[in-house]
């Protein structure tokens, strides 16, 4: 059975202004105050999240308290966060084609399977990985592959950040990047994607042609 493991915020969850909301709330930090501010620094400076964390100046020792607490505002704000436009067709066309659906997320848990729910979209996954951490998700991803006898041949990436990119690679793993999460077009290609997709309705015959490739090599 081929697989297909999803990134969820920015790349299902539209939830990047309450992301840059609550990080406002938690630091204080005046340069989140203003959601189109981050936008035009994200987008010019091409930044991916590690390098705007760091650019806070935010301690180390300050980030899983930060990440903790974080999830639990959003917990209380979940509701009003959006799917991306194209997504639920997206999903039902790989549930169609018999693909199995996972998450693997710095999210919580409980976070992602209340919004899936309440979209109505959970029937769609067999399993929700949450709570990776800020930066720790290749050994949740590891997790998933050993838990559901998946590798590079049965299962593809999807997400929305460099450091996606860079973590699937460093796992062999193919890696779809979407651009209409965090990180821009720019800085995704510069880590060299497995593909690039610009719009949902694409997903499901990149993801075709990707596994078709690495079965045919």
């Amino acid at each position: 059975m081929n697989a297909v493991i999803f990134d969820f915020d920015g790349t299902i969850a539209d939830s990047f202004d309450a992301v840059i909301a609550i990080a406002h709330k938690l630091t204080g930090r005046k340069q989140l105050a203003d959601i189109d501010h981050v936008k035009a620094m994200r987008d010019n400076n091409h930044m991916g999240l590690k390098h705007a964390v760091f650019s806070l100046d935010i301690p180390h020792w300050r980030l899983p308290w930060l990440v903790s607490r974080g999830r639990r505002i959003m917990s209380d704000n979940i509701h009003s966060i959006p799917v991306f436009e194209g997504i639920e067709e997206a999903l039902a066309e790989l549930a169609h084609e018999q693909f199995e659906l996972f998450v693997v997320t710095s999210n919580s848990r409980k976070n992602v399977e209340r919004f899936l729910s309440e979209k109505e979209l959970i029937s769609y996954f067999k399993k929700i990985y949450g709570g990776a951490g800020l930066f720790g998700k290749g050994r949740l991803l590891k997790r998933v592959l050993k838990e559901n006898s998946l590798s590079s041949n049965t299962a593809v990436y999807v997400g929305d950040e460099d450091r996606d990119v860079v973590m699937a690679r460093q796992l062999k793993l193919p890696i779809v990047a979407v651009t209409w999460g965090y990180n821009s077009e720019e800085l995704l290609l510069k880590h060299q994607p497995s593909a690039i997709v610009k719009d949902p309705k694409q997903l499901a015959t990149t993801i075709d042609k990707l596994l078709l490739k690495v079965e045919n090599h």
